[in-house]
């Protein structure tokens, strides 16, 4: 077999800064370090669009969310439209799917057994993921969404109705993915994803996980002060620990199993990050910090990739697809947008971008912090333009925690805004931005303020807080 199996192990929610190789100074998480330091960990990789739909349709197809399959919150990814695993079917590669999906809510698609028990079922979140609306996967064990790690339920290929799942959903989802590669006797290689909710809210794991003393952990330096931040961190911890045990859980079956052992690539990544606490925010993310947008993105490869440590090139999930099509040797095809890393990740010479475009893309609106906004990241910089005609600007270098908006009106007047904005427009322009670059250049200033009246949240972080909205 020439070409490698490629298995994705994908979590939600994971912001980048929260493993032992990345500096978190409580966290415990030897199977990803142990994949960086046998492969190569890409230390400021971002997610293009942190929200999850979007950012997963950005994964499969290599295209931005504003100009790709999956345009928004609860989009779907189109039945016409190529994928990662399309185009490496068409290379001969077997497809499986385990997990959340996310990228294929129909709402009316409920099945008999959820309609039976809404008690156990968010008849939104339990709706059946289409054939067609799958991405190109043959074998499917995958769902739209949970969001109750203790009460889990997939859809077994073509069945109409879910299967429970046993225990924690990690754990079982991982059980199934075990079985399923120690069963493989496919004569071609295999491109498998296990797609896992945690460390996504509801903050909740395994006891066995729940070690952390909330009063003791070391917090980042703009952590915020509201009552049980700590505690929600705390159990967002414990999650991301149980996580590493069944990555290396995925490690192991794969160093043991025939077939798989030196000639499989195993990438750990998330679909987007978490606040964390920090900006006063937790169980969220849809905004440019770093602790939204900052992923893992983890290539592990022993006997194919020759390990590198952390590289701090600026990769972001838009490179996934032709960096897996890269590794596969698999031609790129020309619709991608992304760049392909699969030099960086052979140790090559390798010049990657110098700047990465960031987005917010058919924002969920479940509250006024959910905005849609454009910007983009350098290796110093980090540029946004809010719908609402706000900006952001923020020196990474001086100002790692994203602290002072230097665009913020009551700075000092920047004379380079308009530089900014005119690099992003070229951004927009260059991967086929259909409105925002209106937004940018010829918006109007909106009437306001806007009455909050929602009782689940008073503030946030989108700029607009400060003179677009009042709180009732």
């Amino acid at each position: 077999m020439s070409r490698p199996h490629i298995i994705y192990i994908l979590s939600d929610e994971h912001a980048g800064q929260a493993m032992g190789h990345a500096g978190d100074p409580n966290l415990r998480t030897p199977n990803m370090d142990r994949m960086a330091a046998a492969g190569v960990s890409f230390g400021r990789a971002r997610a293009n669009c942190p929200v999850c739909t979007p950012s997963r349709g950005t994964i499969f197809s290599g295209r931005h969310a504003h100009a790709g399959p999956v345009q928004g919150f609860h989009d779907v990814y189109k039945p016409a439209a190529p994928s990662t695993a399309t185009v490496l079917r068409e290379a001969e590669y077997h497809t499986a799917y385990f997990g959340k999906w996310h990228c294929g809510t129909v709402r009316d698609q409920i099945p008999p057994e959820v309609r039976r028990d809404p008690g156990h079922y968010d008849p939104e979140a339990a709706a059946r993921t289409p054939e067609f609306h799958r991405g190109g996967f043959q074998d499917w064990y995958g769902f739209e969404m949970n969001n109750a790690p203790f009460k889990g339920f997939y859809y077994r290929q073509n069945d109409v109705d879910p299967t429970p799942m046993p225990g924690y959903q990690t754990d079982a989802l991982t059980d199934m993915a075990i079985a399923y590669l120690r069963d493989y006797d496919g004569d071609r290689p295999l491109f498998l994803v296990l797609s896992v909710e945690p460390p996504h809210w509801p903050l909740e794991a395994p006891e066995a996980s729940m070690r952390f003393d909330p009063t003791s952990l070391k917090t980042r330096p703009n952590f915020g002060g509201k009552p049980g931040l700590r505690e929600q961190l705390a159990a967002y911890y414990a999650m991301i620990e149980n996580l590493d045990w069944n990555i290396g859980r995925v490690l192991d079956t794969v160093e043991k199993t025939d077939g798989f052992r030196d000639n499989t690539i195993t990438v750990y990544f998330s679909d987007h990050g978490d606040f964390m606490g920090s900006h006063d925010q937790i169980e969220d993310k849809g905004h440019p910090h770093e602790e939204s947008v900052r992923v893992p993105a983890i290539f592990h490869g022993p006997g194919i990739l020759p390990p590198q440590g952390t590289r701090m090139d600026l990769f972001s999930l838009v490179d996934m697809a032709p960096t897996t099509l890269g590794l596969a040797g698999v031609p790129v095809p020309v619709h991608m947008q992304g760049a392909d890393f699969s030099p960086a990740c052979r140790g090559a010479d390798f010049d990657g971008p110098r700047e990465v475009l960031l987005e917010m893309v058919g924002a969920p609106r479940v509250h006024f912090d959910y905005v849609d906004w454009r910007g983009l990241v350098t290796d110093r910089w980090k540029y946004a333009f809010y719908e609402t005609g706000h900006e952001v600007l923020f020196d990474l270098w001086d100002d790692p925690y994203e602290t002072r908006n230097l665009a913020h009106p009551k700075m000092a007047d920047r004379g380079d805004l308009a530089d900014w904005r005119a690099r992003l427009l070229e951004l927009l322009e260059a991967t086929r931005e259909p409105y925002f670059d209106v937004i940018v250049q010829h918006g109007v200033r909106p009437d306001g303020p806007a009455l909050n009246i929602s009782r689940r949240r008073r503030d946030g972080i989108a700029p607009s807080w400060d003179d677009l909205v009042r709180n009732a």
